[in-house]
């Protein structure tokens, strides 16, 4: 029956039943004497075939369990009869032993990786050195059970550890802190960070740890060794490995007689290699450190020092990102970069400003839509073509499309962009909007242009009258004579009418280019435009054109010469309503703007401005040009004085008008006009008077 043991009882039952099959059709056939030998021999047959392969089964589980336990299972080759139940329970306890012994190792491991995580988390998301030491020693206290440690950070800049004690003692948890000059460091801590080689001491008495902070940090304690390792920089990052003279890779013989002559740092770079120390006890522990302690600590020492390494790292990268954003986006032109295809890759703050585009919009352009090479952009777009190429562009004129559709002249200069490689990889273009140069260009050629025509006019208006003044009074010394016909008397009124009509124009013209002081007083825009508006309504009604207005919602004191800035409007309002069609409209707009800078040059803060539009046939870009000139009109019968004295009013005024008009749409005068009186110096006058 014991032999039957490794037979499960199904097969034994069914060996059984055909046990009996078979003796049966033996003894039909066989004589008693041949039937009884042959059906022992059967029977013997079929127990050992069963056994067989019931012991060939268990042995190869036991294998398996062999390969992933060791060699504590036992064997079934030398299991007794009748003793496998007991074998195959002592073989499946010990694997249940040892699969609790290794969940609870994985279990243990699996904290301590966490705690790893942890620090690496902490280092990563912060700078901040007291979570990095509170990481620490929660992961060598709690994580691996030591109740006595230390850590230090090194300073480079001051050349000074920031040494954190930390013992969980019976009468409860002492810190300590300290910093430490480098060369202050003694003991054993001084030997380790010199030597940059771990220790394991097992007599503190006679190679004690060291000082820290003129004290003894583990006064009272019951260790009886100690494990120092120091957190050590990689060879890649000290930037001096493949160097026969780099401490990191000197023998600890070569190290020993280095530190002798060069103390601390490197001899190859004068840079000292470390990064902090780690240090554990036995103290307040039943055991004492082994060189297992040793490579659990070294071991968080290396991943420890990778991590404030790459911390390091990631800290002077950012810093040097942040400083590289600060130039690029202080600069003062704009500056943006396209890949080969013209796709725009990065635009500064200036380029973002300049344009009116987000970075988030303007990296959806492409180049053509930003730069061209002319208002009409039929030429080759210049960016690319430095990329065609691989020529610069220097102080090249063109022109940037702005957000708002409008186009503007910038002074630009490219440059190919290379890679690591050398290889190019797209162009790098650099912007300067002149807007404001071109306007204050076409602003200075008009006043020096005015300003010689004053003088012209003025010696012309001088040469005229005096000659003028003596035709008046010759013929009316000849009328008075009675020399005069009855029938030239009408030529005679005809001439001294256009005789005063020309000095009448003289003095309009000498009222422009003489220059007296403006009365300043404080009042509304509002006030002013709606008398001037009045003064002019019987023309308008007569034109039948409708004057609307436009005021902002609170009315702000503005400070002017009230009567040159109701001259200014009238002229403006005369204009556009003989300029407009019947039935047409003129609308005075008033806005005010803190920043004017786009039109006037001059340092003040606050203006007003006043718009007069009309709808009538506009002006062409040569009249745009002549608008402002004395005797221009392109009225029957103007005398082209208005529009030139309204400019001289508003500049002496330190103020700016502008036209802007559409042939065929209308035109708009646009009034600048400083809010609070201007003075230059002593003087009340402002601007640059025409012929002054």
């Amino acid at each position: 029956m014991s032999v039957m043991s490794f037979i499960p009882r199904r097969r034994v039952i069914a060996g059984i039943i055909i046990s009996t099959v078979v003796i049966a059709v033996l003894a039909r056939f066989l004589p008693w004497w041949a039937f009884i030998p042959a059906t022992a021999f059967l029977s013997l047959m079929y127990v050992w075939y069963e056994s067989h392969r019931v012991r060939v089964r268990y042995q190869a589980v036991v294998e398996s369990i062999r390969k992933l336990h060791g060699d504590a299972v036992g064997d079934f080759a030398d299991v007794r009869p009748g003793e496998v139940d007991k074998a195959v329970y002592k073989a499946l306890k010990e694997v249940a032993t040892a699969l609790e012994r290794k969940n609870f190792q994985l279990v243990e491991k699996n904290i301590q990786l966490l705690s790893i995580k942890e620090i690496g988390l902490t280092l990563v998301s912060s700078l901040d050195e007291n979570k990095v030491i509170d990481a620490v020693i929660n992961f060598l206290s709690k994580g691996l059970g030591y109740r006595e440690l230390f850590i230090g950070l090194f300073d480079a800049e001051a050349e000074a550890f920031n040494i954190y004690v930390f013992r969980d003692t019976p009468e409860g948890h002492l810190h300590h802190q300290a910093r430490v000059p480098l060369t202050e460091l003694d003991g054993l801590l001084r030997k380790a960070v010199q030597m940059h080689q771990s220790v394991l001491i097992r007599d503190p008495e006679m190679h004690p740890v060291g000082r820290i902070g003129a004290v003894d940090p583990f006064r009272d304690s019951t260790m009886t060794s100690y494990v120092v390792v120091p957190l050590v920089k990689s060879g890649a990052t000290q930037g001096c490995e493949t160097r026969p003279d780099c401490v990191l890779q000197m023998s600890q013989v070569r190290r020993e007689a280095a530190s002798i002559e060069h103390g601390f740092a490197c001899p190859a770079c004068g840079k000292v290699p470390v990064l902090g120390v780690l240090g554990v006890t036995d103290g307040f522990k039943a055991a004492s450190l082994s060189r297992v302690d040793l490579v659990s600590v070294e071991t968080l020492a290396v991943q420890l020092a990778t991590m404030l390494e790459n911390n390091r790292l990631f800290a002077e990268l950012q810093q040097e990102e942040s400083f590289r954003d600060n130039v690029i986006n202080s600069m003062m032109n704009g500056l943006i970069t396209v890949d080969e295809r013209g796709r725009v890759l990065f635009a500064n703050a200036l380029a973002e400003e300049i344009t009116g585009f987000g970075q988030a919009e303007i990296k959806l352009l492409r180049v053509q839509d930003l730069i061209i090479d002319s208002p009409t952009g039929t030429g080759e777009n210049p960016v690319m073509r430095t990329v065609r190429t691989g020529r610069r562009a220097f102080q090249q004129e063109a022109w940037l499309v702005k957000k708002d559709g409008t186009k503007d002249p910038v002074i630009l200069n490219t440059t190919l962009l290379l890679d690591e490689r050398k290889q190019p990889q797209g162009a790098l273009a650099v912007f300067n909007d002149i807007t404001r140069q071109k306007r204050l260009e076409e602003q200075i050629s008009h006043l020096d242009k005015l300003a010689a025509l004053g003088r012209l006019s003025s010696s012309i208006a001088h040469e005229i009258r005096n000659p003028l003044t003596g035709i008046a009074a010759g013929i009316q010394y000849l009328q008075r004579a009675g020399q005069v016909a009855d029938s030239q008397r009408e030529n005679i009124e005809f001439i001294l009418e256009e005789v005063k009509r020309i000095d009448r124009l003289i003095g309009d013209l000498m009222s422009v280019v003489r220059v007296s002081d403006l009365i300043y007083g404080e009042t509304t825009l509002e006030e002013l435009i709606r008398n001037s508006i009045s003064l002019m309504s019987e023309l308008a009604k007569r034109r039948a054109v409708a004057v609307a207005t436009e005021f902002p919602g609170d009315s702000r004191p503005i400070v002017v010469d009230a009567d040159r800035i109701t001259q200014v409007m009238i002229n403006l309002l005369k204009n556009a309503i003989e300029a407009s069609p019947a039935d047409a409209s003129v609308t005075v707009s008033v806005s005010f703007s803190p920043d004017a800078r786009d039109v006037l040059f001059d340092a003040v803060g606050d203006f007003a401005i006043i718009r007069v539009r009309d709808n009538g046939l506009g002006l062409t870009e040569e009249d745009k040009q002549r608008v402002f000139e004395p005797f221009f009109s392109k009225k029957t019968g103007g005398t082209g004085l208005g529009l030139y004295v309204t400019h001289s009013i508003i500049e002496r005024h330190g103020g700016y008008i502008y036209v802007d008009s559409e042939y065929g749409v209308g035109t708009t005068f646009s009034v600048y006009l400083p809010v609070k009186q201007v003075h230059h110096g002593d003087s009340r006058e402002v601007g640059h008077p025409v012929g002054g």
